[in-house]
């Protein structure tokens, strides 16, 4: 981490380093600065991985389909556990997409499609807001299914989710979790916090109380025992400028570059 905060300081300044670009046309000389192409500080270069991250999708990647936006949240415990063991993340997404994939295509099943597939872009987030330690998914879906008929490959929107299926859906994802992530009773005692377990628990710690009661009910938003599901952003099929923002909003890294200042100095 120290390391990534020094090569920050240096991103972008000329006498870091630079390459000379040369206009053979114009005769003009451009001198462009060298980049950290860093990931987790530098809000230049986790800006310019985001854009290109969702060209590439909504360019290459994604067909012209509606989708739906699906944000998991979890309580501090699982984000404890998540920080704590990140490879249990893959676990914990496999089990949310699945459970989501498996209700599209029960839905899709009462309308008289048989054979469907689905299809997901995920974003797992480790920030918030305020720079806390906040691990959750952004999944980005189609709204509806793809069947294959022999070589051609046809796409059937379905209707949004209400709110019945939302919380039937969360409270399955909430028990398959809550049997993944927990350790159980018998488990012995963590060892001591080393440096970065006690700073990811400080960001848990620092902040307000996870609330125990269920949040005012949105439509399209679920809340069971901590968990939030919120399905509540669709897009056009033709609405390709949309999901480019959606797409770079869940590629965003942890920093905004408008929303760093000097602090004064002290004394």
């Amino acid at each position: 981490m120290r390391e990534e905060f020094e090569r920050y300081l240096r991103c972008g300044i000329l006498a870091h380093g630079f390459a000379r670009v040369h206009c053979g046309a114009c005769g003009h000389d451009l001198l462009v600065a060298f980049s950290c192409k860093k990931r987790g500080i530098c809000p230049s270069c986790s800006a310019r991985r985001m854009h290109d991250t969702a060209m590439h999708l909504t360019e290459r990647v994604l067909p012209h389909v509606p989708v739906r936006q699906w944000v998991l949240s979890l309580p501090r415990w699982a984000r404890w556990a998540l920080a704590r063991d990140p490879s249990q993340i893959g676990r914990a997404l496999d089990t949310v997409l699945k459970a989501i994939c498996t209700l599209q295509r029960r839905r899709a099943r009462r309308q008289g499609i048989r054979g469907g597939h689905c299809g997901a872009i995920s974003f797992v987030q480790r920030f918030g807001d305020s720079l806390n330690l906040k691990v959750h998914f952004h999944c980005v879906i189609p709204d509806g299914v793809f069947v294959k008929e022999g070589a051609d490959v046809r796409f059937e929107a379905l209707p949004a989710p209400t709110d019945a299926e939302l919380d039937a859906l969360l409270s399955k994802i909430a028990r398959r979790l809550i049997r993944l992530l927990r350790p159980p009773a018998d488990a012995p005692e963590p060892d001591a916090l080393d440096f970065l377990e006690g700073a990811q628990h400080a960001a848990l710690s620092d902040w307000q109380p996870a609330r125990k009661d269920a949040p005012p009910r949105r439509k399209r938003h679920s809340f069971v025992e901590g968990f939030s599901l919120h399905a509540g952003l669709h897009l056009h099929a033709n609405d390709r400028a949309g999901l480019a923002r959606l797409l770079a909003y869940g590629a965003r890294g942890p920093i905004a570059l408008e929303r760093l200042g000097t602090c004064p100095t002290a004394g």
